[in-house]
């Protein structure tokens, strides 16, 4: 008797964990549920995170203008030909080549183009379209060719050239072409080039 006394008290007694008759373990240090590896990933990535935030909120406070360079115009002078295209020789031939540059599609009809050599003007050509250029009076300007002024319309990405009277540029001039709508007057597109 004295044993079955003994058990029912010891299943009486509350043991650490709170529970009557519970086992209580102890644990070693090796065993421990935490993990010290996890943990630390983890609040790296969290500081990862909020340094991004943080940096995104600065950059946000800064203007834009600061970090971008001004855009191109959507009219650009791709280059300036001063030989011959029958000898390759010298002969300050003057042939710009035009790109339109943006996403707009023009009427070239409705444009045209005013070239200045440091920054007088030398000449005007009157039409962007190769056809109506032909039988019109055209004075410092020879030829218009390129895909941009076949048809009525002057895609974006297609390159037009104008054939200007020899001697109009030479290496070392700074060239400047204004491409103006001829509705209204305004500048669609400044660009200038050393060339």
């Amino acid at each position: 008797m004295g044993w079955s006394t003994r058990a029912r008290a010891a299943r009486r007694t509350r043991h650490r964990s709170g529970s009557p008759g519970a086992r209580v373990r102890r644990t070693k240090a090796s065993e421990s549920a935490l993990s010290d590896t996890h943990g630390t990933f983890l609040m790296v990535a969290v500081t990862v995170i909020l340094a991004a935030l943080v940096l995104l909120m600065l950059l946000s406070m800064i203007p834009s203008w600061s970090w971008t360079e001004p855009g191109e115009p959507p009219i650009v002078i791709t280059g300036i030909a001063h030989t011959s295209e029958e000898t390759g020789q010298l002969t300050y031939a003057s042939r710009v080549t035009l790109k339109n540059n943006g996403s707009t599609v023009y009427e070239n009809d409705c444009l045209k183009a005013v070239f200045y050599k440091n920054g007088q003007k030398v000449c005007i050509v009157h039409t962007l379209n190769g056809h109506l250029l032909i039988p019109s009076h055209h004075y410092g300007v020879k030829t218009l060719g390129g895909e941009g002024c076949r048809t009525p319309y002057w895609n974006p990405g297609e390159e037009m050239t104008a054939d200007l009277s020899d001697g109009t540029f030479y290496p070392g001039v700074e060239v400047t072409v204004e491409i103006v709508d001829k509705r209204d007057g305004k500048v669609v597109s400044k660009h200038t080039v050393g060339a």
